[in-house]
């Protein structure tokens, strides 16, 4: 057994090349486990990712709130506590807050670098973000 204190962890607000809007991530410590990467992210009203893709997927676990996930040629999908959604690797998707609620989830990518190998890409529109599921 090994725990990472958390202690002197701070949430860093999410960089414009990987998000739309106001987001706050907690990422796994660099002395975290070589074979997963976890990350607590909240989004704020609106906020979400760019298209993204992870060379060895993602599971996303809703923690509060409501959101939105959508792959790339599918239907977007509302998320909400309790949901637990997996992207296959390399498959093209995003995911963020419904317009007018917030949403907590964890991000875990098996992989060893806190984004997991991110292929980041261009933002989603507000179109896109927009249209019904």
């Amino acid at each position: 057994m090994r725990v990472i204190p958390a202690i002197g962890a701070q949430s860093q607000r999410g960089p414009g090349e990987w998000f739309t809007g106001t987001v706050w991530r907690d990422a796994s410590p660099p002395e975290g486990s070589p074979d997963v990467a976890v990350s607590r992210v909240l989004f704020e009203p609106g906020a979400r990712t760019r298209w993204h893709t992870h060379p060895e997927g993602q599971i996303l676990h809703v923690i509060t709130g409501t959101g939105r996930a959508q792959k790339e040629g599918g239907e977007i999908v509302e998320i909400g506590p309790g949901d637990v959604v997996y992207f296959a690797p390399g498959e093209r998707h995003w995911h963020g807050a419904a317009p007018d609620n917030p949403m907590l989830h964890l991000a875990i990518n098996p992989a060893a670098t806190s984004d997991g190998g991110t292929g980041w890409q261009e933002p989603v529109t507000d179109e896109e973000y927009g249209a019904e599921g």
